[in-house]
């Protein structure tokens, strides 16, 4: 009688094991890098707390985090050919504290642990995504941002046709002359061509790669039409100014 307890106790701590490991399964590949149902779930809810959202996680977000997270697999895959810079606490604790200061209660220490509960997020996780943006942002200063230079007749037509028109079409004050506003024009066609270089670069990625999908609720047949950028591997989505951001800055 003894036995056949402690029999049915081990089929019933196999069976548990069994449940938790089958729990957090493989959802995904990226050549041999396997993504995770729990990685998908986590990269729903951090990106649920940068744009400050409320509810539950819909599957659509977890089709775009799945999408996400491929990218950056891709990329850090390229990073780690050129040698990953280790990320000094300095650095980590200054970008996370820059992202804690945009969301909504962030900034107090007391707002913070809230956020973290209320998504589901812990400082480790916070703390291994933010590392992982910073070496991959560094990797893609090097390799395009030195790439990319913005000339003055750039710069003139963009003044010409983008930000005296979108000035007059806000009725705004009479628009500043080009000498007031070109460090700031320049920056953003900076901004545009180093996006427009990151796209080009995935998309050449992902055809290379091996990309493989496990779970039918999270497809990834979109993967081929969405367009990728560096807000793929960004935290927060860069704010590229405007005419009339680029106007109040001057």
């Amino acid at each position: 009688m003894r036995n056949a307890f402690l029999i049915s106790l081990i089929l019933m701590a196999a069976s548990l094991a069994y449940a938790a490991e089958t729990l957090d399964r493989i959802v995904a590949t990226v050549d041999r890098h396997p993504i995770t149902r729990s990685d998908v779930e986590q990269e729903a809810r951090f990106n649920r707390m940068t744009e400050a959202k409320q509810g539950e996680v819909t599957i659509q977000e977890e089709i775009a985090a799945l999408e996400r997270l491929v990218d950056r697999d891709l990329v850090a895959d390229q990073v780690a050919v050129f040698g990953v810079v280790p990320v000094t606490k300095e650095e980590l604790d200054a970008r996370v504290m820059e992202m804690r200061k945009q969301l909504p209660g962030g900034e107090s220490d007391a707002g913070w642990r809230r956020l973290l509960a209320e998504y589901g997020l812990t400082d480790e996780d916070i703390a291994s995504r933010v590392t992982q943006e910073i070496q991959m942002l560094r990797f893609i200063d090097l390799r395009f941002r030195s790439e990319v230079r913005v000339g003055p007749r750039a710069v003139q037509t963009y003044y010409d046709t983008k930000f005296v028109p979108e000035m007059k079409k806000k009725s705004l004050a009479s628009p500043p002359p080009l000498d007031q506003v070109q460090d700031q024009i320049e920056a953003i066609l900076r901004e545009e061509r180093v996006n427009a270089l990151i796209s080009d670069w995935l998309k050449s990625l992902r055809t290379q790669s091996r990309i493989q999908t496990f779970d039918p609720s999270l497809p990834l047949s979109g993967l081929d039409k969405k367009t990728p950028d560096i807000s793929d591997v960004h935290t927060l989505p860069l704010h590229i100014t405007g005419p009339a951001e680029a106007a109040k800055q001057q």
